[in-house]
């Protein structure tokens, strides 16, 4: 019970000793509890012993002012140390290469300089240690101010550390950071994750806000949400794997090439660009999207402006499980080669020829995926959901590699656009 009841006569005094104890006690709850339960058991038993002695009201307030004064100095003692912001070296990205089987964090930091039209100025701390939190420890050595992971907005891990070394260590101690974001990007790079945060390029920001904005911009058009948040989620469901994109960097720029795939905390394949956009129309509602089709030789069409909606079902039958996903997909026409004439005939034909190649090759993609037992479009997790009872682990060993997943796909052209 956090105020004791009081059968006092005096309203005044039980204000007092409220008041007292919610302006010391309380705004440093989570600063010191132990002070608190101190605090607490304090006002308890004085009020008991006034009201069995007797005390008058104004031996009362006397008691409490003291008291109040000597809680004010206890609680105030155990607030922590705080830093001005011109104090603290905010890490906002942060690499994870592996170096002689060593794990080597580079910590990356924007520097804004005074002066109006300067350019911030990117600075980075490479450390080296056995555990995340060595690392942390020695970036902390590293710097002659106080070092703030918090505000970290981009993890990139090597190709070599995710396939050898795995994520989910790192990610995991990173999540357990109260103040961390959850919509944190990350990714997987070709190159060191160092040569990339220290890398220049043709773009007048802070390294970090600009492969945030690539990667954030990338998710609009072509390729999944793939944020911490996303990331773990995919992790832990049972039935599902995860992914990241992939970052290659080139000269004067990143660029993002495709989807890093992951069995457990490991990568162990990827997906281009061009797979990424089917994958992606797979497993979420698009508003936004551009694909390109060569449809023979001699012609070929890209289409703009997707948009497309999912549908799973998942009957199980005495023979088996029955997956099949219908798709509509409505898309604009940007450009094409060997097509003459947009008649609606023309315009039909096409449809129906674009409808084809979306079957193909999101049929061979997931078949791709069933082949190497790995789960990115989260079928089993579906299964699991509608199925009552199911051993997912033995599902997946068992059932998943063969699986017949039926896919139908009803596409649209809105419109030919300039080309019409």
């Amino acid at each position: 019970m956090l105020f004791p009841p009081s059968t006092m006569s005096s309203a005044s005094t039980i204000h007092l000793a409220g008041f007292t104890f919610m302006v010391v006690a309380v705004p440093s709850f989570f600063k010191c509890f132990d002070w608190i339960i101190l605090a607490n058991q304090k006002v308890t038993g004085m009020f008991q012993r006034f009201q069995k002695e007797k005390i008058s009201q104004q031996k009362v307030i006397k008691r409490m002012s003291i008291f109040s004064f000597m809680v004010m100095f206890l609680v105030g003692g155990c607030s922590p140390a705080s830093h001005h912001v011109e104090e603290i070296l905010y890490i906002q990205a942060q690499g994870h290469d592996l170096e002689d089987g060593e794990h080597r964090t580079t910590g990356l930091s924007t520097i804004f300089m005074a002066a109006e039209d300067a350019l911030p100025e990117n600075k980075t701390i490479n450390v080296s240690g056995e555990s995340l939190e060595t690392v942390y420890d020695s970036l902390q050595a590293e710097s002659p101010r106080y070092v703030d992971t918090g505000r970290t907005r981009v993890h990139l891990f090597h190709e070599d550390f995710a396939s050898q070394e795995g994520v989910f260590d790192t990610l995991d101690r990173v999540q357990k950071n109260p103040m961390i974001n959850q919509d944190m990007e990350v990714a997987i790079t070709r190159e060191p994750a160092r040569d990339m945060l220290e890398g220049e390029y043709d773009f007048q920001l802070p390294i970090f806000r600009y492969l945030q904005n690539l990667i954030e911009q990338n998710q609009e058009e072509q390729m999944p949400q793939t944020s911490l948040h996303d990331f773990l989620y995919n992790y832990y469901a049972e039935g599902a794997d995860a992914y990241m994109p992939m970052l290659e960097q080139k000269e004067g720029h990143v660029g993002v090439v495709g989807l890093a795939l992951f069995q457990d905390d490991r990568l162990v394949d990827e997906l281009n660009l061009e797979d990424t956009q089917m994958f992606r129309g797979l497993i979420e509602s698009t508003e936004e999207g551009t694909v390109h089709m060569k449809l023979n030789e001699n012609k070929g069409v890209t289409f703009h402006r997707l948009s497309s909606d999912s549908d799973w079902t998942i009957n199980q039958e005495p023979d088996g499980t029955h997956v099949q996903v219908d798709l509509e997909i409505n898309g604009a026409v940007r450009q094409t080669y060997g097509i003459e004439g947009y008649e609606q005939e023309n315009i039909e034909q096409l449809e129906q020829t674009a409808t084809e190649e979306f079957e193909r090759r999101m049929s061979e993609l997931i078949q791709y995926f069933q082949d190497r037992n790995i789960d990115p479009i989260g079928i089993g997790e579906r299964v699991g959901q509608n199925v009552r009872g199911l051993d997912i682990q033995q599902w997946e060993e068992e059932v998943y590699p063969d699986v017949d997943v039926e896919v139908n796909v009803d596409f649209t052209i809105e419109n030919t656009g300039a080309v019409e």
